[in-house]
């Protein structure tokens, strides 16, 4: 029993509290994808654009879902000329640099997709991202699918893959898309659905 009372005469001695409370304002605005910390802009085609909740949407099927033709190529912007006809672009409207600026494509159904093929052989699409600032130019490409490196879906990617580069303040990155179903195995029954998913990291965490 003593022993027991001298704990309970240390605990209350240390002003310990049951309960506290504080106040503090936080404000958090919600705004729409062009708007945003991260801002993604569509570019001038009408498969792609921002829709009535804000957000980028691409739908590449057609005003009546009919899909892309096979044996066929579609590009959305321009590679050689990407600031001016761009599919989409990404823009940090934040007042902090990134280190890592991700992009990652997951096919909504892969049954389809042989992986003991190269993908030379199936139908893809094809994100070219290239940078504005420096370096201005090529930055790299995410393809789905991707199996010619053995890798599993969703494919992710880096961008740059030249080298540790921040994606800075300010800086815009254009979206270059290409749907291709040119290939040896490409059928009618390929389906290229997905979600694209952006990630912008550090410093300091996402």
């Amino acid at each position: 029993m003593g022993s027991l009372a001298a704990g309970g005469a240390a605990a209350m001695g240390t002003g310990a509290f049951t309960t506290a409370s504080a106040s503090r304002s936080v404000t958090v605005d919600v705004v729409n994808d062009e708007e945003g910390l991260i801002g993604l802009m569509a570019g001038d085609h009408q498969n792609i654009e921002i829709n009535d909740d804000g957000e980028l949407v691409i739908d590449l099927e057609g005003p009546g879902g009919e899909g892309v033709n096979i044996n066929s190529q579609y590009t959305w912007g321009d590679p050689d000329d990407p600031a001016s006809n761009y599919a989409f672009k990404i823009v940090n409207n934040d007042s902090q640099d990134y280190d890592d600026l991700i992009l990652e494509y997951e096919l909504e159904d892969d049954s389809w997709v042989d992986n003991s093929t190269t993908y030379s052989n199936e139908s893809f699409i094809k994100f070219h991202t290239l940078g504005s600032g420096d370096p201005d130019g090529y930055w790299a490409d995410i393809r789905a699918p991707n199996n010619a490196l053995g890798t599993p879906i969703p494919v992710s990617k880096n961008l740059p893959t030249s080298g540790p580069v921040d994606f800075e303040s300010g800086q815009e990155v254009y979206v270059v898309v290409e749907v291709n179903t040119t290939g040896s195995l490409a059928t009618t029954d390929d389906d290229l659905t997905g979600s694209l998913t952006i990630k912008a990291e550090g410093p300091g965490g996402n």
